[in-house]
């Protein structure tokens, strides 16, 4: 937390409720969020599952230019992949949007169903598409 006060990084936390663990981490880059609020159309949500030092479920929120490329948006450190979870972790999200719509027009995510839910509560008027990987992924099980 000390570092990311240091580099002037936009970030929240919460704690468990019976002690002072943190249970959750929202950061970003100053950089990130002007990227953030000039490209603020679509945007790709993703979540590693227990794969850093943390073991914690890593939440990346990537946003694409109009050109095409891609930036690192958000991430955010979640205790569980839980509807709740994720509903703090883009209520933090929509808070840093200049815009008076507060949010994106396109979120493209993966067939996560808290992730989903959250999506739906916190911005209940965007488009919400499924990622074509997890699609086909889903189709040629079916098969």
């Amino acid at each position: 937390m000390t570092l990311l006060d240091r580099d002037n990084y936009i970030h929240w936390s919460r704690c468990q409720v019976e002690s002072e663990v943190v249970s959750d981490l929202f950061w970003t880059h100053p950089n990130s969020n002007k990227l953030l609020n000039g490209f603020n159309i679509v945007f790709l949500m993703d979540t590693t599952y227990k794969t850093n030092k943390y073991r914690l479920p890593l939440l990346e929120i990537v946003g694409v230019t109009s050109t095409g490329l891609t930036f690192s948006a958000r991430f955010v450190f979640i205790s569980s992949e839980r509807e709740s979870n994720f509903t703090w972790a883009l209520e933090r999200f929509r808070g840093l949007f200049m815009t008076s719509k507060g949010g994106p027009q396109v979120i493209v995510s993966d067939k996560d169903l808290a992730l989903m839910k959250a999506i739906g509560i916190v911005f209940p008027d965007c488009y919400h598409l499924l990622c074509r990987f997890y699609i086909q992924k889903m189709c040629k099980r079916s098969a």
